[in-house]
């Protein structure tokens, strides 16, 4: 019995590699397509200079999380890397504590 060789499937069919010259962006992180961002992007809250993070601010602690109960990155809460990591440290103890809840069911 003999065995037909074929081309493998979409060898010749993948896009050429990006030259010099070429301006068009399929997407990805940065480039210059059309929907490129200039600068950082906005903070969603800022942390007010005598605010004090602990697990009993719950107004300030929900809102650094998400409607599903996330916390927000440090880029969007603008927050360094110590007020972040107490952050966390607040937000788990929390939510141990059953102040905050732990997740949300909804889902989209």
């Amino acid at each position: 019995m003999e065995r037909k060789f074929t081309k493998k499937r979409g060898a010749t069919d993948r896009k050429p590699f990006k030259k010099d010259g070429d301006n068009h962006s399929f997407g990805g992180r940065g480039g210059s397509g059309d929907g490129a961002r200039r600068g950082p992007r906005p903070a969603r809250m800022s942390i007010p200079k005598g605010t004090e993070i602990n697990f009993k601010n719950i107004a300030f602690l929900q809102k650094c999380l998400t409607e599903r109960g996330k916390l927000f990155s440090r880029r969007l809460t603008s927050a360094n890397a110590t007020q972040q990591r107490k952050i966390t440290v607040a937000v788990k103890l929390a939510r141990f504590l059953g102040l905050l809840p732990v997740g949300s069911t909804r889902r989209k």
